[in-house]
């Protein structure tokens, strides 16, 4: 299924289309086998012939909606767990669609930021989360999956023009108010919701955002990796703290300002962090830096200046060097970043990225990867990210020692460091 998600998303950045992915959680106990048969015939039963079901990770199965709207994947969720809950516990859902931007715009919302996303609850609270919706059954164009695909969920039919004018941008919205399958009584004393309880989740559901599948596409660091830069890390901190020491007093005493500069980047599925550098500009480098757009010499949202007249003396060194990344040393410690992987980019550079540009994010940023090897700022944007992804890739311990040891070389002959 995680392959199948990332295909997903190559294919809706390609064709400018939206899917949608709902997760049922099935957790432990010794029902469990009997909840993972009866939910998964029943997504099976309410699936179309396009969709996929499969297995997320331990805990979860999943529906793959392509072409489907969040109202249409909420309307899905809502379906299957109202027939499950007929005969087991109502399964938690969570409903995540991609991309955030596009659906966002369908919508007519403004974009939310990435978080991390929770659990909730699909029964009766999400009556409260559709009430300004126009659904018909899966409305937007996901029908149950018949033969036919003419019968929605509420039974009501449609023409076929109806039914798949809902796919994509075209959103087909019924005039009738949501249809939602009942919570029996029941149904109600085995979840254990109490009245003052289910009441509170409907009113945390009403306002919450549908969640983006890109913070399910991030790579978890692997053990090895994070063991790799802890030592690595800490062995060149000690090494390397004479040169971080002189580096710090020659910019302390060549210009005013702090010595350390910091900055908000974009980290491990957009997660913003703070990372630490030398400061090599004047100190009031940032606000002067769109008086210098028009001289960008990077294609794509990145900035990079030859001749960048904000750059100290002193500054222009440590740059031609690269020892004013050493500091980020500290940020692979606190695991914020990793020896090897994609540069990090400033917040509003990495929010101008083009949405398949954004995968870029699904890997630990780094200190050094393929793009400081084979060329930085020689090469466009796009080719930038086509090595980051190719690392993403391939990312294997030999290959985490071959770029290491490659960094060396590209940084003694200074190849194309601005």
């Amino acid at each position: 299924m995680d392959h199948l998600v990332r295909r997903e998303c190559a294919r809706a950045d390609r064709n400018g289309q939206a899917f949608s992915l709902v997760l049922f959680r099935v957790g432990h106990g010794r029902r469990r086998s009997m909840l993972v048969r009866r939910l998964a015939r029943t997504m099976l039963k309410s699936v179309r012939l396009t969709d996929d079901v499969g297995w997320m990770g331990a805990e979860h199965l999943a529906a793959l909606l392509p072409d489907t709207m969040p109202q249409g994947a909420r309307a899905f969720a809502e379906k299957v767990a109202g027939d499950v809950a007929r005969h087991q516990p109502r399964p938690l859902a969570t409903v995540y669609s991609y991309p955030r931007d596009r659906v966002a715009l369908m919508q007519g919302q403004a974009p939310a930021p990435l978080k991390v996303p929770e659990l909730v609850h699909v029964g009766e609270e999400i009556r409260a989360a559709g009430a300004g919706m126009k659904l018909n059954g899966y409305g937007h164009g996901h029908s149950n999956g018949k033969a036919n695909g003419k019968k929605w969920m509420n039974g009501h039919n449609i023409a076929a023009s109806d039914r798949f004018s809902g796919l994509g941008i075209g959103d087909h919205e019924s005039t009738s108010p949501p249809v939602l399958s009942p919570v029996s009584p029941r149904s109600k004393r085995r979840n254990g919701y109490a009245k003052g309880k289910r009441a509170a989740n409907a009113a945390a559901v009403s306002h919450a955002p549908v969640e983006a599948i890109e913070e399910l596409l991030a790579y978890p660091m692997p053990r090895w990796k994070r063991t790799l830069d802890m030592i690595g890390a800490a062995v060149l901190l000690m090494v390397l703290s004479p040169i971080l020491a002189v580096a710090a007093a020659a910019i302390k005493l060549t210009s005013p300002g702090s010595v350390i500069f910091t900055q908000r980047r974009s980290g491990l599925g957009g997660k913003p962090f703070v990372i630490y550098k030398f400061r090599t500009m004047c100190v009031n480098a940032e606000k002067r830096q769109q008086e210098l757009r028009a001289f960008n010499e990077q294609d794509g949202p990145a900035f990079k200046l030859t001749n960048d007249p904000r750059v100290t003396k002193i500054g222009h060194i440590l740059r031609k060097t690269s020892i004013d990344e050493l500091p980020q040393l500290w940020n692979v410690i606190r695991g914020e970043m990793s020896l090897v992987g994609p540069r990090p980019l400033p917040i509003a550079e990495q929010e101008g990225c083009e949405q398949w540009q954004r995968h870029r994010l699904n890997a630990t940023p780094g200190l050094t990867c393929i793009w400081q090897v084979k060329g930085r700022s020689t090469v466009s944007f796009s080719e930038w990210v086509r090595m980051d992804v190719e690392y993403m890739r391939r990312r294997t311990i030999f290959h985490d020692l071959t770029i290491l040891f490659s960094t060396i070389p590209s940084v003694i002959l200074r190849r194309g460091a601005r």
